[in-house]
């Protein structure tokens, strides 16, 4: 039976992602079809991405969630090799407009992954070191900066443009007189600029621990997930925004930051808290440029995430009474990342608890920034992972390049 036109374009609209690449090298016929029916009804949700660093043997793990099919899939990661991403014990993430990616931190560079999934190292980027570390020779012609700088150990990575922005994280026993660990550097053109420090109000906080981000395509926002002190930083202009504090609800602990919906410069807020015994997460829209709550934006039932989702993102377990309450008076601590489209709250603590799917309203649509909220359960590699390994969740838009690349399996 020979499929074509419509009829093949609904068919193709069903294929599970791990598919998707195969049925477009069919013949020219599908590929078109495939074109045409991811046209027609767009996979607009970004990916979840989960990394896994397992501590014996330096090991990277990943596995990705499409929210499409709602399946979690295996990525195969290349073996680890000299100047790969997986070759790295720091392994971290570089936040984007464009989607996460996954780079390793080391004392000649800051190896960074081309692809979403983090599959192919062979065409990893590798960017000279900011500071004080030594380029390898074989990227010695990337050039020099004079300037001295610092030796970083928990930045914040984020790709704004075709810029990487490197704020804070210092490691303040190796600061020179003068050093600042707050320093923030650009690069741009093959080398590292030097633009000074964060603004005095995020100083103390200045490190990727203690600090959500979001990029956009000219800035990279910061704020403080305790206190909700937040600034911009725009690197091609090499200045700061206002720093003011966004706390709309003084009740809420912990905060997180993520790109808001597209055609304006808007973030999403959230911000979770503890009310009658258990964990409330509320969202907010924000303007990017002002800092402040969108006004045009009125407050739907959809701004909160539903108590069963956030009860199992935060659950006090079977344990003692005991144990509930000195579980109860704890801050519950979120993570976020996302897009323009939408993305994934999770639990910083113990990212195996699962996180929250959340899809922004599109432009132009009546209601608050947030449609819907779906739960999303745990990766089973990383449910399966030794104690002591470290996740780190990224986001990001999976496309028919990506998936060409990475065999991805159920």
């Amino acid at each position: 039976m020979h499929l074509h036109g419509d009829v093949l374009e609904s068919v193709v609209e069903r294929v599970p992602a791990p598919d998707l690449a195969a049925t477009a090298l069919v013949s020219r016929e599908w590929l078109r079809a495939v074109r045409a029916a991811l046209r027609r009804c767009p996979r607009r949700l970004p990916w979840l991405v989960a990394h896994l660093i397992q501590l014996r043997g330096q090991r990277r793990l990943a596995a990705a969630y499409d929210p499409h099919s709602g399946a979690w899939l295996a990525v195969p990661t290349a073996p680890a090799r000299h100047g790969a991403t997986s070759s790295h014990s720091h392994v971290r993430l570089v936040r984007g407009a464009s989607g996460d990616r996954v780079c390793a931190l080391s004392l000649s560079g800051l190896a960074v992954a081309p692809d979403a999934l983090g599959v192919d190292d062979a065409r990893v980027v590798v960017l000279k070191a900011p500071g004080v570390w030594r380029v390898d020779p074989v990227f010695a012609a990337v050039g020099d900066r004079v300037a001295p700088g610092v030796w970083r150990v928990d930045p914040v990575f984020a790709a704004v443009g075709d810029r990487v922005v490197a704020l804070g994280g210092a490691c303040r026993l190796a600061l020179a007189e003068g050093d600042d660990a707050s320093a923030v550097e650009v690069h741009e053109r093959g080398g590292w600029t030097h633009c000074g420090a964060m603004p005095a109000a995020l100083r103390e906080s200045a490190a990727a621990t203690w600090l959500s981000v979001a990029a956009t395509d000219q800035r990279v926002y910061l704020t403080d997930r305790a206190t909700g002190m937040a600034s911009w930083f725009d690197p091609a202009k090499q200045q700061w925004g206002p720093t003011c504090r966004l706390r709309p609800d003084a009740a809420v602990s912990t905060w997180g930051l993520a790109p808001g919906r597209a055609g304006a410069e808007k973030l999403i807020l959230f911000g979770a808290k503890h009310a009658d015994s258990r964990v409330v997460i509320r969202s907010w829209e924000v303007d990017g440029d002002g800092l402040c709550l969108s006004h045009g934006a009125a407050a739907t039932a959809h701004d909160t995430m539903p108590s069963e989702m956030s009860e199992r993102l935060f659950s006090h377990g079977d344990g003692e009474e005991e144990d509930d309450e000195e579980e109860t008076s704890s801050s519950p601590s979120i993570g976020v990342c996302g897009n323009a489209t939408g993305g994934y709250v999770y639990n910083e603590a113990v990212p195996e608890t699962g996180a929250v799917l959340y899809e922004l309203r599109r432009d132009g649509v009546e209601g608050g920034a947030v449609e819907r909220w779906e739960w999303v359960p745990c990766a089973p590699a990383v449910a399966e992972a030794e104690a002591l390994g470290r996740v780190i969740l990224a986001c990001s838009s999976v496309g028919l390049h990506e998936l060409a690349h990475a065999r991805l399996a159920h």
